[in-house]
């Protein structure tokens, strides 16, 4: 989605609504993204002097891994994003992103929301927490706790017997 500056009425809101196609090259999903079905971008935006301000929504249809089942499953993530924009910089502003050129390309911006909203540890519609499997349980962190209290440390078990020279 790429927006002319020279476009943008001064002074007043202008409104955009367009789907994003992420090519897989340039925008390579991340576990657990594995794969963008559609994402719908809305970007109101407003010019003052040489300042543009951005409000960037997105509305993405994903297929997401389960962190549970490691299992592909679909799902809807939705964003928002200010975005602060300056056609002449001076010196380096964390706040304000320099426009090179006449046009503002939203993609990247888009695909970074995109990533930012994915959940950590995403869980599919009824997918439940695995309790064990082959080499491997899971437990509590208390119960973690009592069974290393149980067993004792056997790294240091061998110390007891050290008699010290007082």
């Amino acid at each position: 989605m790429k927006i002319d500056i020279s476009k943008i009425p001064t002074s007043k809101q202008f409104e955009v609504e367009e789907e994003i196609i992420f090519d897989e090259e340039k925008f390579p999903p991340h576990r657990p993204l594995l794969k963008v079905l559609k994402c719908i971008a809305k970007v109101k935006i407003q010019k003052f002097e040489d300042f543009i301000y951005a409000t960037l929504g997105i509305t993405s249809k994903v297929v997401l891994e389960c962190s549970y089942t490691l299992e592909p499953f679909e799902t809807t993530i939705k964003g928002e994003e200010e975005l602060h924009f300056a056609q002449y910089l001076d010196d380096e502003d964390d706040d304000l992103i320099a426009v090179k050129g006449n046009t503002i390309d939203f993609d990247e911006f888009a695909f970074n929301l995109l990533s930012a909203s994915v959940p950590m540890s995403p869980k599919a519609p009824n997918a439940k927490k695995p309790t064990e499997g082959k080499g491997y349980r899971v437990i509590s962190d208390e119960d973690l706790f009592k069974e290393k209290e149980e067993q004792g440390n056997s790294k240091f078990d061998c110390l007891k017997d050290l008699e010290f020279d007082d």
